[in-house]
């Protein structure tokens, strides 16, 4: 695979819902083999941020906050934020991973990167 992780950069309106997919590919231009891997999606208020649990955390069981669905032949991961997950974020900046195996010892950071977020006037 190439270098990991992957810079990429988001935005959203808070209180709206928010998803992306990805695609995981190995240096040959083949799906990556993903089967038994575990993955997580998490906003954090700054990169030096280690509570526990972050702002905003997604796995593949769905929560208040959203869910991933992951296709394993595909190798591909598609995150949804829920409203109630993005409102969290209000007016702002926050740092966003996209991990792999998160708190394993072979645990990597697939995407990283900038996850702004604004509101919007009511009507």
């Amino acid at each position: 695979m190439v270098d990991l992780p992957l810079p990429w950069r988001t935005s959203t309106v808070a209180g709206a819902q928010w998803s992306a997919a990805f695609t995981l590919l190995d240096d040959d231009g083949t799906p990556m083999d993903i089967v038994g891997k575990m993955f997580e999606f998490v906003i954090r208020p700054s990169s030096a941020d280690v509570t526990v649990p972050p702002l905003v955390k997604v796995t593949t069981t769905a929560t208040a906050q959203g869910y991933l669905t992951v296709d394993m032949v595909a190798a591909t991961i598609q995150v949804v934020l829920t409203p109630a997950a993005t409102i969290l974020l209000g007016t702002g900046c926050r740092p966003f991973a996209l991990w792999m195996d998160p708190g394993q010892p072979d645990q990597t950071c697939l995407v990283e990167g900038p996850f702004y977020s604004r509101l919007v006037p009511a009507v």
